[in-house]
């Protein structure tokens, strides 16, 4: 009976995602964690667009299977988790959740997996910056939470903030409020030196369409320009005061994790800016795990709980 039980168990698997504004991580696992297979698949931001996320999630699925060589209709017997940006707010999770034939779906926010991935059970501080970003600590079983938002309301720090804070600049520059830099007129320049040509594109702008003009930020900030090195000393200030709401140096360790935060990391190890403390760049640490790690380490947990007598 028991040989039954554990071939039973060993015939499913943990279909798991990590979806973000600009892209999804998919991995199909064995039911011991194991990644039989790992693919990119195109961005899954429910509040930005619900119709086109469940597609790229579908599509990602499926690639998923055929390169793990593993039938895409044993999916059935399989578990999912699908930590996805925007999952958290309306019923964006439930209306994610009915879209697929898996045995069990778990539908959280990319929030969740990151924290799963990255902290688990134990005290640190997660700074998760990329197209969005949000903020958590946990310390002796405290847990603080800052963000997480949209770029309407928050995502401070994160790749879509800098690319539209870069288009604010452009266009005081325009105006004459600020000296214009290479960056400013560069900028101005790939959008046909026509400011109205800035303002359709925020009109319809995307967090993904905003957060794909961060590494211009960047790039400009290592040659000195003014306006770059202006937008990074805020990103870096708002960071400081947000791990210090956070209790950050309470917890012991910070994690600097997304795009835009492996770029803050490097800059703000090699060179401690006047608006970060040495004291909190001296946590900086290089987390073992990641928002796909958690959702797999989550999968394990849901297989045991969805069937406890299948022994692995």
């Amino acid at each position: 009976m028991l040989e039954v039980q554990n071939k039973a168990m060993k015939n499913r698997h943990i279909l798991a995602i990590d979806g973000g504004g600009t892209r999804s991580r998919v991995a199909l696992a064995g039911c011991d964690g194991t990644i039989l297979s790992q693919i990119e698949g195109g961005f899954a931001n429910l509040t930005s667009d619900f119709e086109t996320s469940r597609i790229n999630i579908e599509t990602a699925i499926r690639d998923a299977y055929e390169a793990a060589q593993v039938p895409v209709d044993s999916l059935q017997r399989d578990v999912a988790v699908l930590g996805i940006a925007g999952a958290n707010f309306g019923d964006f999770a439930a209306r994610l959740s009915g879209a697929f034939d898996f045995a069990k779906t778990y539908v959280v926010s990319d929030r969740e997996i990151a924290i799963a991935g990255v902290l688990g059970q134990a005290n640190g501080t997660l700074a998760q910056m990329g197209t969005g970003s949000f903020f958590v600590s946990q310390c002796q079983g405290r847990t603080k939470q800052i963000g997480g938002w949209g770029l309407q309301l928050a995502d401070e720090c994160s790749g879509a903030w800098l690319g539209r804070e870069l288009l604010r600049h452009v266009m005081k520059a325009n105006d004459g409020l600020i000296g214009e830099t290479d960056l400013t007129r560069d900028m101005m320049q790939r959008f046909g030196s026509q400011p109205g040509n800035i303002v359709l594109f925020a009109k319809t702008a995307t967090p993904q369409d905003f957060g794909q003009l961060a590494p211009e930020i960047f790039a400009a900030q290592m040659t000195g320009d003014t306006v770059a090195n202006g937008i990074i000393g805020t990103a870096i200030a708002d960071l400081r005061r947000i791990l210090i709401a956070l209790d950050a140096a309470e917890t012991g360790r910070i994690f600097l994790c997304g795009s835009v935060g492996e770029r803050l990391k490097e800059l703000l190890v090699d060179d401690v800016a006047d608006e970060f403390d040495h004291d909190l760049a001296a946590l900086i640490s290089s987390p073992d795990g990641d928002g796909l790690i958690g959702a797999i380490a989550l999968g394990c947990d849901l297989l045991k709980v969805t069937w406890p007598n299948e022994a692995v």
